[in-house]
């Protein structure tokens, strides 16, 4: 099942390349490990719930960023 929209898959695409891209070129400079350390698993975090289309902490904050579907074949009865 997916809970994560078109538009929130390609920023979070764009974002882990990006933190990737400059984590690996060296662009965030000599910082302390820790932070490099955070910025390679969060571009990785964030590129395999883009491709993925599922995000494991939206359930548990009750987010979804895909759209409704509406199925109008299905009839609800009144309840009294």
């Amino acid at each position: 099942m997916s809970n994560v929209g078109r538009l929130d898959r390609i920023i979070r695409g764009s974002a882990g390349i990006s933190i990737a891209f400059a984590e690996l070129t060296g662009f965030l400079g000599v910082f302390e490990i820790i932070l490099e350390i955070f910025a390679f698993g969060l571009a990785i975090f964030l590129t395999f719930t883009a491709m993925m289309g599922y995000c494991p902490f939206y359930p548990i904050l009750g987010i979804s960023t895909c759209p409704v579907e509406i199925n109008e074949g299905l009839m609800i009865p009144d309840l009294p």
